[in-house]
């Protein structure tokens, strides 16, 4: 339903834009690429309405739409140490799911949309998630085994949800006489949000380190707030000085809600699950 030609042109952009991030000349010890996969768990949902009697709810993504649960996102990360102190970073991962429901249970308004979805239709639904994290380290803590280190940034999360199929419309005439129409609504949004987070590294010996980050951030202004926590917890292996591999338990959510007069969306992203990288220094 979402046309590989848009999600192309989304990833090439992302590579420009780690491109232009990043256009110095390495040096030994100070580059840093990671790749990996996120073997990921997904719980979404979006504030829907029953279009029969007004009432508020949460449309779950996984069991009414029939979205898949788990899935393998792909992640990478890109990191540039100035000194000993201060370094960039950016991070992408991506999670991009369709699913057909052949009998929807509950009835639902579309957010921001006249169409609705009665019980008993066929549905088609789309969810592209792609998440951009840039942010800036302080390492204010250097100690023999530990090391600490103080992060800020910014997390830009562009979603489009997608509902096609047997929709339908209130007749202009008769509110209560639904018109079944085949179509395809989508709602598609960048949701920036500004993060600060702590970083610590425990090193048990020159070849074996724990790992573990925290990053919150909650935001209110006027119709449009938003919450993002991210954490993650494990170990990495040192082959070498510049090979590494690195095994952690990640936890990711978002909640966002942007008001009436800008994009009518109340949704709420939460995927987890464990994450395996191979990182390379330069």
């Amino acid at each position: 339903m979402f046309s590989v030609i848009e999600m192309d042109i989304r990833h090439l952009s992302i590579a420009a834009l780690l491109t232009a991030l990043f256009p110095f000349t390495s040096a030994a010890g100070d580059f840093k690429v990671a790749v990996g996969a996120f073997f990921s768990q997904a719980d979404t949902s979006i504030g829907v309405t029953d279009p029969f009697t007004g009432q508020p709810y949460e449309l779950d993504l996984e069991s009414d739409l029939s979205l898949k649960e788990r899935s393998t996102l792909p992640y990478l990360l890109i990191g540039y140490d100035f000194n000993d102190r201060h370094g960039v970073f950016l991070d992408w991962r991506s999670l991009h799911r369709d699913a057909t429901n052949e009998f929807i249970s509950k009835p639902f308004q579309i957010p921001g949309e006249d169409y609705l979805v009665q019980a008993g239709a066929r549905i088609e639904s789309t969810l592209n998630i792609d998440i951009l994290r840039i942010g800036y380290t302080y390492k204010f803590y250097d100690g023999e085994d530990w090391d600490w280190k103080a992060q800020a940034g910014l997390h830009v999360m562009n979603f489009t949800v997608g509902i096609g199929g047997e929709l339908g419309v209130r007749s202009e005439d008769n509110g209560d006489i639904i018109t079944p129409i085949n179509k395809e609504e989508f709602t598609s949004l960048t949701a920036p949000l500004p993060n600060i987070g702590l970083v610590g590294e425990y090193w048990f010996n020159e070849d074996w380190q724990l790992l573990g980050h925290a990053q919150v951030f909650a935001l209110t202004v006027e119709d449009i707030s938003g919450m993002l926590l991210d954490l993650g917890l494990g170990f990495e292996y040192q082959f070498t000085q510049d090979l590494g591999l690195a095994a952690t338990y990640s936890y990711y959510e978002i909640n966002v809600d942007y008001g009436y007069e800008f994009a009518d969306l109340d949704a709420r992203f939460r995927f987890f699950g464990p994450k395996l990288m191979l990182s390379c220094a330069f």
